[in-house]
């Protein structure tokens, strides 16, 4: 099993997203992953929220770089379209349609995936929503409670039924956020939820160093996502679309430093924690946010 040497650990850790580096990480993780292109081959990852956006580019990512990837989420349909662009990299894929608001339905997910697949050793929870903006005096509880369900309790449940399937050495990604380390009016619900994942990472990390595992968040920042679908059309948009609607000027609500990134980078980055030697980085935050939270 390779181990991170001190050099090794002090350069990861000097790239974690605490001190803002944005495109200096993003380069050297690029040449990181092009240098061993199937870096991952032997290994078994799982991805949440696979069915699109970020979480559909992570797990393609893990699958070009030779992994075999097992993606959960709601959409059959959208899970089946990834299966084939996964298997077309030569690698194996099971495919589990999930409610992660149902603990019951999600612990069978995940023994369906072991049976499938074998033991893990990557995981990323990915899957997330926003279904409630507005002041906490008019929130409908329903809805803001659900975003809680699937952001939180979804990413515990997932971790909880594969932990004991989970190899030495494995690398747990929790997608974050720069909204669950400052507080934000209007937005209670999906803050609330995202802080809940960057203190379960922590927490995690302390309670799995002696068994080798590896847990950290990433923090993307915004990400050329159908999260930018304001008008609500029933078709969805694609990254490029995105990327091409916003090259001018950002949304409402972004400082001017910031940057829309292709749901590509996300996964660079994530094939860059998940390729880390034993030893790395644990308990961290890796931020693609071009600024401080």
């Amino acid at each position: 099993m390779e181990v991170a040497t001190p050099a090794e650990t002090r350069e990861v850790l000097r790239l974690k997203g605490g001190d803002n580096v944005g495109i200096q990480l993003l380069t050297t993780m690029k040449e990181k992953n092009m240098s061993n292109p199937k870096q991952l081959a032997g290994k078994t990852a799982v991805v949440t929220g696979a069915g699109r956006g970020i979480g559909r580019a992570i797990a393609l990512g893990f699958a070009r770089a030779g992994a075999d990837v097992a993606i959960l989420a709601r959409t059959e349909s959208e899970l089946s379209e990834v299966a084939g662009e996964i298997k077309a990299q030569g690698v194996r894929c099971h495919m589990g349609p999930v409610d992660l608001a149902d603990p019951e339905a999600t612990e069978r997910a995940c023994a369906e995936v072991v049976a499938g697949l074998g033991n893990v050793d990557i995981l990323v929870n990915n899957a997330g929503v926003d279904l409630e903006l507005g002041q906490v005096a008019d929130s409908d509880p329903e809805l803001w409670w659900r975003t809680i369900e699937i952001n939180v309790r979804g990413t515990y449940l997932v971790t909880r039924f594969l932990l004991e399937h989970f190899n030495e050495g494995g690398k747990i990604i929790n997608m974050s956020s720069g909204m669950g380390l400052r507080a934000a009016a209007q937005q209670s619900c999906y803050t609330v939820s995202k802080a809940g994942v960057h203190i379960f990472t922590e927490c995690l990390a302390n309670e799995l160093w002696p068994r080798k595992i590896d847990v950290n968040n990433v923090i993307p920042g915004p990400v050329a996502t159908d999260i930018f679908n304001r008008e609500r059309r029933p078709e969805r948009y694609t990254p490029e679309e995105v990327l091409e609607k916003f090259k001018d000027e950002l949304p409402p609500g972004f400082p001017p430093q910031e940057r829309i990134k292709h749901p590509d980078e996300v996964a660079e980055l994530a094939v860059f924690i998940a390729s880390q030697p034993v030893g790395g980085s644990t308990g961290q935050t890796f931020s693609l946010a071009r600024r401080p939270f």
